[in-house]
């Protein structure tokens, strides 16, 4: 109703400093108010400056969602600082931490400082992560909350044979709630929930599921140039990912290869497409105005629309790029933007293909994210050699109504 007072959510205040709760319990609190759909929440996320296309920095957040004293606003620049030496050769401030820091996440708990450090030393040691902070905000009177992404890779696996076979990716995003003692303003409790699984307790069996799904996966891609995005969030059905602009030459599809039996009018994006592939090769190769060779790049492009894209090397810019000789390829430059993946194994053929578009857009409607077109985009990542239960596919659509920290 218009001129009422709106509700607070339990989600927007979780003192954790004083009188910490039992790690199960702040679970439980956190985890209800994750799921709760109190009025106006979605509004209030919104007026915080946290839309994924206004790109918010971690040190320029609205003065409603920042720290309301020098004090907690001094934490936050230390912390926004300091994370970004997570896993490098500085590593963390020691001193700015309390000798009992409360940590846990779903499959790891700790409660001094010093089995804190040696989390964060194990796995830089074993997985040299990537750890990319997204965004930094005051929650509570001392508390503060991160939302970031980490990707890891086994660090041994980069010298052994293995990798030909097994060379898994684990991917995390969530967000670490972090309880300052407002004593002597150092950090004394993090607590990380992961957007991938609904129980964040310690020890969750699903988060472990989630890791061993990880772990096992025998997907790989070729070491070939590629198009750049940050993943902003993973769940156990999509990723929501933002790409950079990219160049492509595209040719498409001939309408008897291409063609759809569904009635949408759609292309089959998993069509052999010949014609399309065979004119996009010539044009690496060397079948333009200039003569100019490329190397092949990854993923191959095709989608309902009817068209093949090949990504240029990211050094490939508008002015440099040869005209075509042939008719058929164009080149274009792709705007970015926000972007759905759902990814799987195995052969895309058109029936699979097409239920993993059907996966991916049911998803996204359950988690109130619109998919802002009725197209999909088929991304093939290995050569047709590839063995099925090693190939990489994906399934991407654009997307609106992504907020960083609210669906």
């Amino acid at each position: 109703m218009t001129g009422s007072v709106p509700q607070r959510c339990p989600s927007d205040r979780l003192p954790l400093a004083t009188g910490l709760p039992a790690h199960s319990q702040l679970v439980d609190r956190l985890q209800s108010s994750k799921q709760s759909s109190c009025s106006g929440r979605a509004e209030r996320l919104r007026s915080r400056g946290t839309a994924v296309d206004d790109k918010p920095l971690a040190g320029n957040v609205p003065e409603k969602g920042r720290a309301k004293s020098s004090f907690m606003q001094e934490r936050m620049e230390f912390l926004e600082e300091d994370l970004s030496h997570l896993f490098d050769e500085r590593g963390l401030d020691q001193s700015q931490y309390d000798d009992k820091v409360n940590f846990m996440d779903p499959l790891t708990k700790f409660s001094s400082v010093k089995g804190y450090m040696f989390n964060i030393a194990m796995l830089k040691r074993l997985f040299a992560p990537d750890f990319q902070l997204h965004d930094i905000r005051q929650t509570g009177d001392y508390e503060i909350t991160t939302r970031w992404t980490m990707i890891m890779q086994f660090t041994l696996n980069r010298i052994s044979p293995l990798r030909r076979f097994w060379d898994p990716k684990l991917i995390f995003t969530g967000v670490s709630i972090m309880g300052i003692n407002k004593e002597n303003g150092k950090v004394n409790a993090h607590i990380d929930l992961w957007d991938a699984v609904k129980n964040n307790k310690w020890f969750s069996l699903e988060a472990a599921s989630h890791v061993g799904g990880q772990m096992t996966s025998l997907m790989r891609s070729p070491d070939l140039d590629s198009f750049s995005y940050t993943i902003l969030r993973k769940t156990k059905d999509y990723e929501i990912r933002r790409f950079e602009p990219f160049q492509v030459i595209e040719a498409q599809i001939d309408s008897t290869e291409g063609s759809s039996d569904s009635g949408s009018g759609q292309k089959d994006p998993a069509a052999r497409a010949t014609g399309a592939f065979r004119a996009l090769v010539g044009f690496l190769t060397g079948n333009n105005k200039s003569q100019e060779k490329y190397k092949m790049t990854m993923p191959v492009l095709t989608d309902t629309g009817g068209t093949m894209r090949f990504i240029l090397p990211l050094s490939a810019d508008s002015k440099s790029i040869p005209e075509p000789s042939s008719s058929e390829v164009k080149t274009s430059r792709q705007p970015g933007g926000l972007w759905a993946a759902r990814t799987f194994s195995g052969a895309a053929n058109t029936q699979t293909s097409q239920q993993q578009a059907d996966l991916l857009r049911q998803a996204l409607l359950r988690a109130g994210l619109k998919p802002n077109s009725e197209q999909w985009v088929l991304a093939r990542y290995n050569d047709p050699s590839t063995r099925p239960l090693f190939r990489r596919n994906e399934v991407l659509m654009p997307v609106d109504g992504f907020s960083l920290w609210g669906n």
